[in-house]
């Protein structure tokens, strides 16, 4: 096969010792979890895994002995990347803990995570193929995308099976493909994700509302920071009455909670960008769209039990641990998902 024609990186079990296959499976996937062989057996450990970057999302293949991977609240800030992990199951099956959303995969299945969530998963014997795409290129509303952290589609299910051929089917090819290829593929990639997802995940919503729905949220994203985004912001726009944006935000808690609970989720991502100084609260709140920091300082405690000052304060160490691997030359894995960030 004639080497990739894009950014890849590859270990060969058969090429090294178990010590130093260990040691480059470890260090290449560091930045998306602790990996540790089952039983702590390094006796019998194997790994395989071939990874390539398009552009704007990753390919992977691999093949490994019986693990534990952890991804940890101190690795998910060390890393601060707003993307999902989707793994098709070619062969063996995992039982995992998402957040605390419990869930088993068995061969043929697809699963997805969300790389800025805790999670741990027991795998057995594995063939996988994965994809890590940044959140944005899925097609769905915002609130689906936040519960598909730990979501499966069925490998029997008709787009279980569609997603399984196109996963396979861009794994075998991502060795030959160009990096023009590789750009074309991330709407098709986008579309077929969304779609097969959407059934994995529970929605009230019918067609309709959901068209409309989505569109508003859309726009609260793109405004997230604005501080003149209201109620009466949205009405004007799209020519709603109050009572209409309101029966349509009435399923997901209300207009007012939606666009707190969006800012302060953009919060969680932004701690580590203002810094562990004077000011750094007032900061973030003004960075995220609130006017004042009392008001965002309570919302942030109330929504994830620790105040902002704690949190900023708990980055320092977590920026330390990022440092230690961008500073690993074998974390090659790191330099990548960062760039992917930057595309977003």
């Amino acid at each position: 096969m004639s080497p990739a024609n894009v950014a890849h990186h590859i270990i060969r079990s058969s090429q090294l010792s178990r010590e130093d296959n260990y040691e480059y499976w470890r260090t290449g996937i560091a930045s998306l979890f602790d990996a540790t062989p089952t039983d702590n057996d390094f006796d019998t450990f194997s790994a395989d895994l071939a990874t390539y970057n398009p552009g704007q999302f990753l390919i992977g293949k691999s093949s490994a002995s019986p693990q534990q991977f952890h991804r940890s609240g101190a690795l998910v800030s060390a890393t601060a990347v707003d993307h999902l992990l989707v793994q098709l199951y070619v062969k063996g099956e995992c039982a995992y803990n998402a957040d605390g959303g419990y869930g088993k995969g068995v061969t043929g299945d697809i699963v997805c995570f969300d790389l800025s969530r805790p999670m741990q998963s027991y795998a057995s014997n594995m063939d996988i193929i994965s994809l890590v795409i940044p959140r944005q290129m899925m097609r769905l509303m915002p609130k689906i995308v936040d519960n598909l952290h730990g979501a499966r589609v069925e490998g029997s299910s008709t787009l279980g099976v569609i997603l399984s051929d196109y996963m396979l089917s861009i794994a075998r090819r991502a060795p030959t493909l160009s990096q023009t290829e590789g750009q074309l593929l991330v709407e098709s990639t986008s579309a077929l994700l969304s779609s097969a997802f959407t059934g994995a995940v529970t929605t009230q919503f019918d067609t309709l509302t959901r068209v409309n729905l989505q569109t508003i949220q859309t726009f609260i994203e793109r405004n997230l920071t604005n501080l003149s985004l209201s109620t009466d912001m949205i009405v004007y726009q799209f020519g709603l009455s109050r009572s209409a944006l309101y029966r349509l935000f009435e399923p997901v808690g209300g207009i007012g909670e939606y666009i707190r609970e969006r800012r302060l989720k953009l919060a969680r991502l932004k701690l580590a960008s203002v810094g562990t100084g004077r000011g750094a609260v007032a900061k973030l709140a003004y960075s995220c769209g609130f006017s004042n920091e009392d008001t965002f300082s309570r919302a942030f405690q109330q929504y994830f039990g620790i105040r902002p000052s704690e949190a900023i304060r708990d980055i320092g160490a977590a920026a330390q641990l990022k440092n230690m691997l961008a500073g690993d030359a074998d974390n090659w894995m790191h330099n990548w998902l960062d760039k992917l960030q930057m595309r977003q």
